[in-house]
């Protein structure tokens, strides 16, 4: 809560706390790991595609050229390792047609990153098994098409680095083990060997920088988007994110059908607090009041928020009636001893809060419970200020 970071503020969100961790290791910490690979894998499903349209393409284009080049009745002798190559083609565009039709009809569940390893996998083996096959035959070939597999391991198309570089290592083995399965007395003295090794320290310097570079946009990114949705005085959610996160919390309760205590609070007489003690004193005192009251928002599904100038509101998640009276009961008496002085309140010497309370239940709208909140924490303040007023009897929702 109280972090520092060299983006400015006292109190920062979990993406800038991460970025000033350091991401060298090309792993976050907890959550934000599976929340970065939902991540890219959403953004990488397009250009995946793509890739795979085109790949399928040029290998269709293979394997017509194949037809021409080599028909069997000019080659009669080259018969079986004609068909190991259109066998080999033939079954890199199933895969690649496979893989398209998978992400077809998954769109809402990225899988691009298994789709991703066996797309390139099996054009290793098949295009090595070509390649191989073309020399034995002095047809002349495509060797440095294994090059390309192993760039393409670290192309984007949703692999993090360690995944790539084990693909890259792999795409590698295997080109070695089919070359010395069809080119046993080729595979010493190699220039091809070398250049396939070099080839995978370069790719996977470039696919490092290349992770490392979208991690900090991802984070950047969740930096502007809390930034948008935090409160910078108190470090709480301001209204936008209020909204969005209530939202979010009411479909899961409807889900349980569970319901949702909704506290308002505005700080009593704070525009005399502001003109007997000044503006900055008047911040200090409403971040104080905004600690007291993110200390109740412990759970994931609670939040507390800034609406507005000294109006704050609770949001506490699967909270009952008579739970959600203690709370605001509790709320107020924890304001109180904060002990911050007030000297023109009418009705204490010290900062005290008004609350009006409610709870949202699964089948109403938010905005509705936040207008009987609103009704109720006024009747608070017109009933003398430095108490609660919290809906004792539910609303006919909860009968239905």
């Amino acid at each position: 809560m109280n972090s520092t970071s060299q983006f400015g503020g006292s109190r920062i969100g979990r993406y800038a706390r991460q970025l000033d961790a350091g991401i060298g290791c090309l792993r976050f910490q907890g959550e934000m790991e599976r929340e970065y690979a939902l991540q890219i894998g959403r953004d990488q499903r397009r250009p995946a595609v793509i890739s795979a349209v085109f790949t399928l393409a040029f290998v269709i284009l293979f394997g017509v050229s194949d037809l021409v080049r080599l028909p069997v009745e000019r080659f009669p002798d080259l018969t079986a390792d004609m068909w190991g190559i259109l066998t080999s083609r033939l079954v890199t565009i199933l895969v690649l047609l496979g893989c398209l039709y998978i992400c077809h009809r998954q769109r809402g569940t990225p899988r691009v990153a298994p789709l991703s390893v066996v797309a390139m996998l099996t054009l290793a083996v098949c295009g090595a098994v070509s390649v191989c096959l073309y020399k034995r035959n002095h047809l002349g070939h495509a060797e440095f098409a294994q090059l390309l597999f192993v760039m393409g391991a670290f192309s984007p198309l949703g692999l993090r680095f360690r995944h790539s570089i084990v693909l890259a290592a792999g795409v590698v083995a295997i080109a070695f083990a089919i070359r010395y399965w069809l080119l046993p007395m080729e595979l010493q003295g190699q220039q091809f060997n070398a250049m396939l090794l070099l080839m995978l320290i370069f790719s996977g310097v470039g696919g490092y920088l290349r992770e490392r570079a979208h991690r900090e946009q991802f984070l950047l990114r969740g930096i502007l988007k809390e930034q948008a949705s935090l409160d910078p005085l108190t470090g709480l959610a301001n209204r936008r994110g209020f909204d969005e996160q209530l939202e979010m919390i009411r479909q899961q309760a409807r889900r349980e059908n569970v319901p949702i205590g909704l506290l308002l609070l505005d700080v009593d007489f704070f525009k005399r607090y502001n003109d007997r003690y000044g503006h900055q004193a008047g911040d200090l005192a409403l971040q104080r009041v905004a600690s007291c009251l993110e200390a109740f928002a412990h759970r994931p599904l609670d939040m507390a928020a800034r609406m507005g100038g000294e109006e704050f509101a609770l949001v506490l998640y699967d909270c009952g009636a008579a739970s959600l009276k203690d709370r605001a009961d509790q709320l107020c008496a924890d304001v109180r001893r904060l002990r911050i002085d007030h000297a023109t309140s009418d009705i204490s010497a010290f900062v005290t809060v008004s609350v009006g309370g409610v709870l949202l239940l699964p089948q109403e709208t938010a905005w509705s419970a936040l207008d009987r909140a609103d009704q109720l924490l006024y009747e608070a303040k017109r009933e003398g200020r430095d108490r609660t007023s919290v809906e004792r009897l539910l609303p006919a929702a909860a009968v239905a």
